[in-house]
């Protein structure tokens, strides 16, 4: 993650507080808070086109794309007093088949994502390949690309 951390935690529920209320977007990984950057021209327009045509071949199927502002947990969800282990993500594009499962009664955290997409960029590739990519097929059991 190339951006600064923000301040550390001692609960996740403090971060779904301040992530509910809060007018950009933060990554949590682990205790820590990164503000996310704003993305590129480029970055916009190959979302834009993947998730139209993720939408073209998967109406009249049991899935649906989410676009790039849900959350998704991928990580050990352990209720602490102290900084816990655990990320809160923002991917790209998200595909769910099937119901989708949520952390709460907010259905703001999606726990069953069947695809992730991330659009690298020079500052992110080595943490979204690296980090965040193994924690994604450690953590979410449903994911299957």
């Amino acid at each position: 993650m190339a951006l600064a951390q923000l301040k550390i935690l001692s609960t996740l529920e403090e971060y779904l507080a301040l992530e509910r209320e809060a007018e950009v977007r933060h990554e949590y990984l682990d205790g820590e808070i990164y503000e996310m950057a704003g993305e590129s021209l480029a970055h916009g327009y190959i979302c834009t086109n993947l998730a139209g045509q993720l939408y073209t071949q998967l109406r009249g199927t049991p899935c649906g794309v989410l676009a790039k502002d849900m959350k998704v947990l991928s990580g050990p969800y352990l209720k602490t007093r102290r900084p816990a282990k655990g990320l809160f993500s923002y991917p790209d594009l998200v595909v769910v088949c099937g119901e989708p499962q949520f952390h709460d009664e907010r259905r703001d955290v999606l726990l069953n994502p069947t695809v992730i997409i991330e659009v690298l960029s020079p500052s992110t590739e080595a943490f979204d390949r690296g980090a965040k990519f193994r924690r994604y097929r450690t953590h979410l059991p449903s994911l299957t690309d």
